[in-house]
């Protein structure tokens, strides 16, 4: 038991582990084949941060992505595609107190549901894409736990949804978007 404890001891950090929490809304634009079928939405953003030294964190985040409003669609008033990114990955923070600017990325997985005009109506179709995200940003602190977050995000899946218009198949080759955010963040 006593060589478990010293195990502990010396793979402690040799400071408080933190953690944070942040919201952020801003406007998510599709790019490449995903930008045929759809147009620019808006975003809300919500993330949990635990850092591991103090210029390195893991993130884990959700996003829910408003209406993506499909473009070119018979009916498409009637239409609607809706977008969840999960978000895990890793951070570096440069320190530039009170800015800190930061790079990261990792593993995306986009949840889709987009409701389309059929022949008999309205037909909705369920996707689970994987993928993988890269983003960067700065922190501006305001206080001593607590600032504004600004941030870029590029989302990529692979593989794309299926869809159809009117009956015909409607393919978009991947999930391809660049977030643009603005948000809080907080450091209990």
């Amino acid at each position: 038991m006593r060589y478990v404890a010293a195990i502990l001891i010396t793979a402690a950090p040799a400071w408080p582990l933190v953690w944070g929490m942040g919201v952020a809304g801003g406007l998510a634009v599709p790019i490449g084949d995903f930008a045929d079928i759809a147009r620019t939405s808006a975003v809300a953003d919500g993330r949990g941060i635990f850092c591991l030294t103090p210029n390195t964190s893991l993130t884990a985040g959700v996003a829910y992505r408003f209406n993506h409003k499909p473009k070119d669609f018979a009916r498409s008033d009637e239409a609607s595609y809706d977008v969840i990114p999960v978000l895990l990955g890793a951070h570096y923070r440069f320190e530039y107190l009170p800015c800190m600017p930061y790079a990261g990325g990792g593993v995306a997985a986009a949840v889709s549901r987009a409701t389309v005009p059929a022949p008999a109506g309205l037909e909705e179709h369920k996707s689970v894409r994987l993928g993988a995200f890269a983003e960067g940003g700065m922190e501006y602190y305001l206080g001593v736990n607590y600032g504004l977050d600004v941030r870029g995000r590029f989302i990529s899946t692979f593989g794309g949804d299926k869809t159809t218009n009117d009956g015909d198949l409607v393919d978009a080759a991947n999930y391809l978007a660049f977030d643009a955010v603005l948000g809080l963040f907080f450091y209990p």
